[in-house]
């Protein structure tokens, strides 16, 4: 299974084939060119998810390479690790003020490399999938998280968290509040979960006021019933004195029509690998969408949970 795109702009023709032996043996589809010009014609056929560019080059060396692939807003996130027999730090420095992510001094270490590659891939993959107000990640690797424990058949509990009553706070206290409300949410959830193992745990917020933790079955009512309990003991902080006492705020429902709204709570929905058959994590979606209907018919935060067996 292949990893990612890599191309390989790099003059000398031994050590472009020998990265991209390496590279191929390692999973990587790759692509190469001999100078910066036809480096740019091949990013324009096919964006690559990292580039590997030599400094030194005919025709357009390494430096002009990188100008103009940060002025281009369709390459302007693409990883560039240079490639250069110079290691001092005037060079370095040059070449990090023009974008590149990473150095390598040739001769390389082939591990070195490798593991240069896989740590900016993974963060490029956590920088563009992550939702940018909480900076949680978001709706790919959510997906690819419940999918993941499906494939290898790894027990857990999806914990579905949605707020009642938040659009009514948003249009009445405005988004900037709304917005401190939802970041507080993911913080409470953050600090939950940091009790645990978390190499067991995984969090991420799907958008707006809807928010996802995959836990194992041992420990997912414990961590619902904390939060729960740190949502509803923080929540009236985000509203004023006079809201607090009355205990709702008026304004307009979905319908246009004046309404009463009491103090947001917190919604949360269980669903188990180990009670419900899925195969795919659109079905998991799709029942937790159904509980949460549920939950929010009570007037309070709530913990609820699927609990038949199919």
């Amino acid at each position: 299974m292949e990893k990612g795109k890599v191309l390989i702009i790099e003059d000398d023709e031994a050590i472009q084939l020998l990265l991209k032996d390496i590279l191929l043996d390692e999973g990587y589809e790759v692509f190469t060119a001999k100078n910066g010009v036809e480096g740019i014609e091949q990013l324009k056929k096919d964006i690559p998810d990292i580039i590997l560019l030599d400094c030194e080059m005919p025709k357009m060396d390494g430096y002009e390479t990188i100008k103009i692939i940060r002025e281009n807003p369709y390459w302007v996130n693409i990883p560039v690790i240079f490639l250069t027999v110079r290691s001092t730090e005037q060079d370095h420095i040059k070449g990090i003020e023009l974008g590149a992510e990473d150095y390598i001094v040739k001769p390389f270490n082939k591990k070195i490399l490798i593991a240069k590659i896989n740590i900016l891939l993974k963060r490029k993959e956590l920088s563009l999938n992550v939702n940018p107000l909480t900076k949680l990640p978001g709706n790919i690797m959510i997906q690819k998280e419940v999918e993941t424990r499906l494939l290898k058949d790894i027990p857990f509990v999806l914990l579905y968290i949605d707020l009642a009553n938040f659009k009514a706070y948003n249009d009445y206290y405005g988004f900037f509040k709304g917005d401190e409300v939802i970041k507080h949410t993911a913080e409470i959830l953050v600090s939950v979960i940091d009790k645990y193992d978390k190499e067991k745990i995984f969090i991420g917020h799907i958008g707006g006021d809807d928010f996802v933790i995959v836990t194992s079955p041992e420990i997912y009512k414990q961590i619902a019933e904390e939060i729960i309990r740190e949502f509803d003991n923080s929540i009236k902080d985000f509203y004023n004195e006079e809201d607090v006492r009355r205990g709702f705020i008026t304004t307009k429902n979905r319908q246009g029509e004046i309404q009463n709204f009491p103090i947001i709570t917190i919604s949360i929905v269980g669903i188990s690998s180990q009670k419900t058959k899925v195969i795919h994590y659109a079905e998991i979606s799709q029942k937790a969408a159904e509980l949460k209907k549920y939950a929010k018919k009570f007037d309070k935060s709530i913990f609820v949970e699927e609990r038949r067996a199919e």
